[in-house]
């Protein structure tokens, strides 16, 4: 018998409620925290992680870190990305990283190689060195079709990015939109390339919603923060035994 939830999202806190009907008394709600001395905005020059080449005249590189899986749908961004650079004047300085492996990244390569852009794109696989990867990001963007509550979006608004976003699960419970980023509907590319359009010639407006961003985090998504409200529920269970 499970005597209390702890749901990481209200929207995941609000499933338990309606559908599986869990009684106020047994549910918490309680977010996840971001270690905000490993995941810290850039300070300095972008790293250039071994691809000095790649990043070469690069003035806005657009990033995303996750399973190269279905639910995340990185194939929408890779068309949202050579949408973006085919009506682009800035086209030749923007760059997409994706961190990350799974069975769509082939899909997602041969759409980048048909499209010319093979030079402007790099899957990088799976790597332990992620908040590097985010520090060399400008923008970050998730797709998702579905997520509970984003670890990535957190490390993203951490390490200082704006964030763009598909309007899913808890992910609206992160991003103040028009202060720290956007959000849209999932699978819809014309829409992400008309959000993504204004950041690579706008680099003021990216560093006013990355340090909102990053403020966010601050205040509200430390591990000290989760910790005690972790702390407070096994008490309340000890004093009640």
């Amino acid at each position: 018998v499970v005597d209390q939830y702890i749901a990481v999202s209200q929207d995941l806190a609000g499933w338990l409620h309606d559908t599986v009907h869990v009684a106020d008394e047994h549910l918490n709600q309680i977010y996840n925290g971001v270690d905000q001395a490993k995941f810290h905005p850039r300070q300095g020059s972008r790293p250039d992680l071994g691809l000095a080449e790649f990043f070469a005249g690069a003035t806005c590189v657009i990033g995303s870190v996750g399973r190269m899986v279905k639910v995340k749908d990185y194939p929408t961004l890779v068309r949202a990305f050579i949408q973006l650079c085919r009506q682009s004047v800035e086209r030749n300085g923007l760059r997409l990283v994706i961190v990350g492996g799974g069975p769509t990244r082939d899909e997602c390569q041969k759409l980048v190689d048909d499209a010319g852009l093979s030079g402007q794109v790099y899957f990088a696989g799976d790597r332990s060195d992620t908040p590097d990867w985010l520090r060399a990001f400008d923008v970050f963007v998730l797709p998702s079709v579905g997520e509970g509550i984003s670890n990535t979006i957190l490390e993203a608004m951490a390490s200082g990015l704006p964030i763009i976003a598909t309007r899913v699960g808890g992910t609206p419970e992160l991003i103040e939109e028009g202060v720290s980023g956007l959000m849209w509907s999932p699978g819809d590319a014309d829409t992400l390339t008309w959000i993504m359009a204004d950041y690579p010639h706008d680099p003021v407006r990216c560093k006013r919603e990355g340090v909102a961003a990053r403020t966010r985090i601050e205040n509200e998504f430390s591990w000290d923060k989760a910790a005690a409200a972790y702390q407070a529920i096994y008490e309340k269970l000890t004093c009640a035994a």
